[in-house]
């Protein structure tokens, strides 16, 4: 796997204190420009169940949306929060139309389980600058260790004091540790704010014992590295 060794220390402390890294300047121009490109043709014939939210599964099976994860910096922080054992579970989509998105504060995990140990983590890649205008992830820094932040916070879906949203430039690639209390924020942005998101779970999550995705077919397998393989099969 990749080493964590490839971030800066002062980096991998602001992971684990906060839940949340920005890795600024990993993906050029060029590549998001065709990640974005492919998408738009991808919800033009895909259809949406959703009122705010657009949605698009299965990308780990195009090429051109690896520049979305692949990198080593990525993979060097999703290590550092996983562990040296972890899978890639999926590559999708995550859009947030104009005038929706303001979500209630919560983890994607339902319970912290043993202390320090945490079983999901993305990487989320935006195609558009995120701004706090276009419904940029708000995060609750240190909620992955102490979800008690919110004790007396009543109502989830407003603002909390200590929330920050994850603004940056498009080549950027966020890192959250799903069991930090985040959600979207209302895009009131004249445009979609898009993004890739890729998913990424502790071998021995629970969740994944239970219902282990199947491997990637041989194709999709074939254009990677060994060391890359073997994070995208059982």
């Amino acid at each position: 796997m990749s080493s964590p060794l490839v971030l800066k220390s002062a980096d991998l402390e602001r992971l684990d204190n906060d839940g949340f890294l920005a890795l600024e300047g990993l993906v050029d121009l060029k590549q998001i420009n065709a990640m974005r490109s492919r998408l738009v043709e991808l919800l033009a014939t895909t259809e949406q169940d959703h009122a705010g939210t657009l949605i698009v599964n299965g990308l780990l099976g195009e090429a051109v949306f690896d520049a979305a994860w692949r990198h080593p910096q990525v993979l060097g922080a999703i290590e550092r929060v996983l562990g040296n054992a972890y899978r890639l579970i999926g590559v999708f989509s995550r859009g947030l139309r104009p005038g929706h998105g303001q979500q209630a504060l919560h983890a994607d995990w339902g319970g912290q389980g043993e202390p320090g140990v945490w079983y999901s983590c993305h990487a989320i890649c935006p195609l558009v600058d995120f701004t706090p205008e276009n419904g940029a992830t708000r995060v609750l820094p240190g909620s992955h260790r102490n979800p008690w932040l919110v004790k007396g916070h009543k109502d989830l879906r407003k603002p909390h004091p200590a929330q920050r949203q994850l603004i940056g430039k498009t080549g950027t690639v966020f890192i959250l540790n799903v069991h930090c209390l985040h959600s979207a924020v209302h895009n009131s942005s004249p445009d979609s704010r898009l993004a890739i998101f890729a998913n990424f779970s502790r071998r021995d999550s629970p969740l994944l014992l239970r219902d282990p995705p199947p491997d990637p077919s041989s194709d999709i397998l074939s254009r990677h590295r060994p060391e890359i393989q073997r994070i995208l099969t059982k």
